[in-house]
């Protein structure tokens, strides 16, 4: 069978009519608790430094009463950026720039690289500092 879409009639479209806005109401209701599944990911996050905003501000928001390093590294807006790979690279070194902070892990788990020498752990100022060296370096940073 044929998929026939309805007709409406005129006197049902009186404004004043309680089942039309109803209606709409409800249709409204549905298309925004819907509209995530029905839109592709990648449009849900086509700016990866919208997401990367995002996500960091979550993840800061949640954690900002924490002082262990894994709880800081395993939440999961942190996973997630970590799982957007080497695209927030960028993003994650100038956020340094702005603010130093706990982007060590996330930054050694995208690049596979760890530029912080032995007697500089645990010093966050001298950490950021061989990351953001780091940075330039690979061209990441001006």
């Amino acid at each position: 069978m044929r998929y026939q879409p309805a007709v409406i009639k005129p006197e049902i479209l009186d404004e004043d009519n309680p089942a039309l806005s109803q209606e709409a109401d409800m249709r409204g209701y549905f298309e925004g608790l819907f509209a995530h599944y029905y839109r592709p990911i990648s449009r849900q996050w086509a700016n990866p430094a919208i997401r990367f905003s995002n996500l960091k501000e979550e993840w800061e928001a949640e954690t900002a009463a924490l002082s262990s390093v894994t709880d800081l590294s395993t939440h999961p807006a942190y996973q997630q950026i970590i799982g957007m790979g080497p695209i927030v690279i960028p993003q994650i070194l100038s956020e340094m720039v702005r603010k130093p902070g706990h982007w060590f892990w996330a930054l050694k788990s995208i690049t596979g690289e760890d530029p912080v020498s032995p007697e500089q752990r645990g010093r966050i100022n001298e950490m950021t500092e061989a990351w953001l060296r780091w940075g330039r370096e690979q061209r990441y940073l001006e």
